[in-house]
C-alpha cells in the first residue's frame, strides 16, 4: 500500500511539474505577440471635392485647362502638390501631369487631346501622408483638336543600341529643369506611369546622353521621358524603341 502511494506521489508531481513548463514555455509567445507592431502604411484619405472646406474646379478653354483649389490643412504641414490626369475616371489609373509649390492654388495644364478628362489634386505632408481631392471632369472638346500644339515634339530624342547596350541621346528646349526622369519597358507602352522599377536614369540635364544596359540581346526595348520643368509642367515623350545602327534610326 506504501509503495502505491509513493508511486501516485511521483506521478502528481510529474503532472505538474509538466504543467509548470508548458505554461512558462506559452507566456513568451504571448509577450511576442503584444509587442510585433504592423508595417506602418502611408495611405490616401480620399476628400470629395466642393465639401465646403476642400474644393476643386476645373475650367476647359480649348486645348487648356485652369485648375483652382483649397485644401483644409489646419495643423499640416504640406510639403508638395501632385495634379493627376486621366480619360477614365477610374482612380488607380492616374497618372501625374504636374507638381506643384505647397502654397500653390491654381495649376494650368496643356492637353494632348480633344477627349473627356478628369483630375485629382493631390496633398502631400512632411511625413509622406497623402489627401487627394477630385475627380473634377472636363468635357470632350467639340471644336477638336485640329489647332492643338504638341508640346512633346520640341524635345528630341535619338536611341540607337548593339546587343549589349543602348545609347540613349537627347536634345531638350533651353529651360530650366526640375527633373528629368527615363524609363526603360519590354513592350511599347502607351502611356508611363514611371514605376521606380523602371527608371533607369534621372537628370537635369537638358541636353546629355546616357548609355543602359540591355537584360536580353535578343529582346526589344522602348524608353519614356518624363520631363518635369522648374514650371510643375510635366511632358511626356514616347515610346521610342532602341534601334540598331543599320535600321532607320533617327530623331524622335
Amino acid at each position: 500500500m506504501k509503495t502505491l502511494k509513493k508511486i501516485t506521489c511521483i506521478i502528481i508531481i510529474a503532472l505538474a511539474g509538466l504543467a509548470l513548463v508548458s505554461s512558462c514555455s506559452k507566456e513568451p509567445q504571448r509577450g511576442a505577440k503584444k509587442g510585433k507592431k504592423a508595417p506602418s502604411e502611408h495611405k490616401a484619405t480620399a476628400l470629395a471635392p466642393n465639401d465646403g472646406k476642400n474644393t476643386l474646379t476645373a475650367v476647359r478653354t480649348g486645348q487648356y485647362v485652369n485648375l483652382s483649389w483649397t485644401f483644409e490643412a489646419t495643423g499640416v504641414e504640406i510639403k508638395s502638390i501632385g495634379i493627376l490626369r486621366n480619360t477614365t475616371g477610374i482612380d488607380k489609373q492616374k497618372k501625374p501631369v504636374g507638381s506643384v509649390p505647397p502654397d500653390a492654388t491654381s495649376f494650368k495644364d496643356c492637353l494632348p487631346d480633344a477627349n473627356a478628362h478628369w483630375y485629382w489634386v493631390r496633398a502631400i505632408d512632411k511625413n509622406g501622408k497623402y489627401s487627394i481631392i477630385g475627380p473634377a471632369k472636363v468635357e470632350a472638346d467639340k471644336q477638336g483638336a485640329a489647332n492643338y500644339i504638341k508640346p512633346a515634339d520640341s524635345y528630341k530624342v535619338i536611341i540607337t543600341r548593339t546587343d549589349e547596350t543602348a545609347t540613349v541621346k537627347w536634345e531638350f528646349p533651353e529651360d530650366e529643369y526640375k527633373l528629368i526622369q527615363i524609363a526603360r519597358y519590354p513592350k511599347p507602352v502607351s502611356g508611363s506611369y514611371m514605376e521606380k522599377k523602371n527608371i533607369r536614369h534621372t537628370t537635369l540635364a537638358g541636353k546629355s546622353q546616357f548609355s543602359d544596359t540591355m537584360p536580353d540581346p535578343n529582346a526589344d526595348y522602348w524608353y519614356w521621358f518624363r520631363i518635369t520643368l522648374k514650371s510643375g509642367d510635366m511632358i511626356y515623350k514616347g515610346p521610342i524603341k532602341a534601334e540598331y545602327k543599320n535600321e532607320s534610326t533617327k530623331i524622335r
